[in-house]
């Protein structure tokens, strides 16, 4: 495959990654990157804006998502930078219901897009980079697997030095959590807080632990706080999630690379 690669500006909104992405050759378009999400998703308002027709279907992602959402299905041409992906299959969900703040959301980019690409981002440059085709960039590199055959990156993760513990790695969350079951285990003193997280599934009540150190592989943060909720209450893909989520608070740190075609992931740290 011919190498090609484009890097977009992003913005980082409470710990969300915001990009610039074309639909159908409109736009760009306010879009999260959401390495969690098993489809480029479309949000039902940006659908009936561009006359994008939607359909049902009998798969088992079709059924709808948590509160009764219903989600459809449609053909979109999707363009990151000078990279286009066209008749890519995407989601068509109401955003604006599940996230309560019309308009703040135009769509996610997700896994049936990124799986062609080898993905850099980089929070401290605000640079987002995909490329398809070989890359000849030399780093140390870790396997993934996907958990239960899904599209959900799963990687060993120590917490305190104890471990490996098998975590998600999502960049649609805007901290890293850990299960109720894992806290007890490890011995967390978790602590309830003011707020909620809020999913496609509902919302739950906060709480917060605080941990020594946090690593995967050779990176790793120290003196950090996790949120400790039960993830199955939150999104359908919780249930598949057995021990946490590495998101926002420690992914800030480093470059993250994601060659999605080998299955295999790197972190570069960018703390000075």
């Amino acid at each position: 495959m011919r190498y090609m690669e484009t890097d977009v500006e992003i913005e980082i909104e409470m710990g969300h990654v915001k990009i610039p992405v074309n639909v159908n050759d409109q736009g760009p378009f306010n879009f999260v990157l959401d390495t969690g999400a098993s489809f480029t998703t479309l949000s039902t308002r940006l659908a009936e804006k561009l006359g994008i027709e939607s359909r049902k279907d009998d798969r088992p992602d079709a059924r709808g998502v948590g509160g009764g959402v219903p989600t459809l299905f449609a053909d979109a041409k999707i363009g990151v930078g000078s990279l286009v992906f066209d008749k890519d299959e995407v989601y068509v969900l109401d955003l604006d219901a599940i996230l309560r703040v019309p308009g703040s959301r135009d769509g996610a980019l997700g896994y049936t897009t990124l799986k062609h690409c080898t993905m850099s981002l980089s929070y401290s440059k605000q640079k987002l980079k995909l490329h398809k085709g070989e890359s000849s960039r030399n780093l140390n590199w870790y396997p993934f697997e996907y958990i239960n055959d899904s599209h959900l990156i799963g990687i060993p993760v120590y917490i305190n030095g104890n471990g490996p513990h098998n975590f998600v790695l999502d960049t649609g969350a805007g901290n890293t959590v850990i299960t109720p079951e894992l806290s007890t285990k490890l011995g967390l003193n978790a602590q309830p807080v003011q707020g909620i997280a809020r999913g496609v599934g509902g919302d739950v009540q906060l709480e917060i632990a605080a941990v020594d150190t946090l690593s995967v592989g050779s990176a790793q943060v120290s003196n950090s706080q996790v949120v400790v909720i039960d993830l199955s209450k939150v999104s359908p893909k919780g249930k598949l999630i057995e021990n946490g989520i590495i998101g926002f608070d420690f992914l800030k740190n480093f470059e993250t690379i994601i060659d999605y075609p080998q299955e295999k992931l790197s972190f570069i740290d960018e703390r000075s």
